[in-house]
């Protein structure tokens, strides 16, 4: 069996070029089969949960494609491996100790669909810890509009290893982010399907993808086709930021704008991240007995 190291190296944070990085790491190793993977970390200062959550993936598609997988543990810097134990990524491989309550949203693996934990994960270990001010009735609103994109990976994306999420609350940036994943079919092309339009690019499908009344689901399940748009408007109205990455196509819905463009490097797959600003003051709540909440929010 030959084998095959994997350097991983330097800050690795959620920009565009660190995304590069990842997607690089992925187009090398995704074909390897019945090999050896071994991932050094002697390089490697930092993680966020977007590194986190593409690792978890990438290491689960190697071991899909009868590779054996291991760590050097002894290669990763302290606090890089403390982060990875409080999380739960070391713990799900098999590799350290049980996780512990945080600044992480543990990192998790769904292989199939489990709509109502996850829910409850969200609403728990995303939105209910305290780090941002939100009603019970505005944190309902968004865990289901996520649970309609993690619902979207089962219906439609044929992801072989399912999703997998990490989160991270950043106290010093007053920043709460989290990222989930999947390695199915991708937005672009699922929309290029539907719309019978082979040619479309990935920044164009993915524009169709946020437009109001547009959705690859039949009519009579509209609604659950729009958890994206309604997520897209919550993000405008209070600073958060929704970013995607699939195939070549990358998006970006903020306070300053909807941003869509084809990139040079592709993921198989697709990225979702939310950045929720931790800052009372920025958000502008309904009263829970207000008769417009729901027209405040939509």
């Amino acid at each position: 069996m030959s084998s095959n190291i994997v350097n991983i190296s330097g800050y690795i944070n959620d920009a565009p070029s660190d995304y590069d990085y990842l997607f690089s790491l992925c187009d090398r190793l995704c074909g390897i089969k019945d090999s050896e993977v071994i991932f050094d970390f002697t390089y490697c200062r930092f993680l966020r949960q977007n590194a986190v959550v593409v690792l978890g993936a990438l290491i689960r598609v190697l071991q899909q494609n009868g590779n054996v997988v291991a760590f050097q543990l002894d290669t990763i810097e302290n606090r890089v491996r403390v982060n990875l134990e409080q999380n739960g990524f070391l713990h799900r491989l098999g590799l350290g100790g049980f996780p512990w309550n945080g600044n992480s949203i543990p990192y998790r693996e769904d292989r199939f669909m489990v709509e109502d934990d996850y829910a409850d994960y969200l609403s728990e270990k995303w939105l209910g810890k305290g780090w941002i001010n939100v009603s019970a009735n505005l944190r309902d609103h968004i865990v289901s509009r996520v649970i309609e994109a993690y619902i979207n990976v089962f219906d439609h994306a044929a992801s072989p290893i399912g999703v997998i999420t990490c989160g991270q609350h950043y106290p010093f940036r007053h920043e709460l982010r989290i990222t989930m994943a999947d390695m199915g079919v991708g937005i672009p092309n699922t929309v290029r399907e539907y719309l019978k339009q082979p040619q479309m690019s990935a920044a164009d499908a993915l524009r169709w993808a946020f437009e109001p009344m547009k959705t690859t689901k039949d009519q009579n399940n509209f609604a659950r086709g729009n958890g994206l748009k309604l997520l897209k408007s919550f993000m405008e109205d209070n600073h958060g930021k929704l970013e995607i990455y699939s195939e070549t196509g990358y998006a970006c819905i903020d306070d300053k704008g909807n941003h869509f463009e084809n990139r040079q490097r592709s993921f198989q797959g697709t990225i979702v991240q939310i950045t929720l600003i931790c800052d009372a003051a920025r958000y502008t709540l309904p009263e829970e007995d207000d008769h417009n909440s729901d027209e405040w929010f939509f």
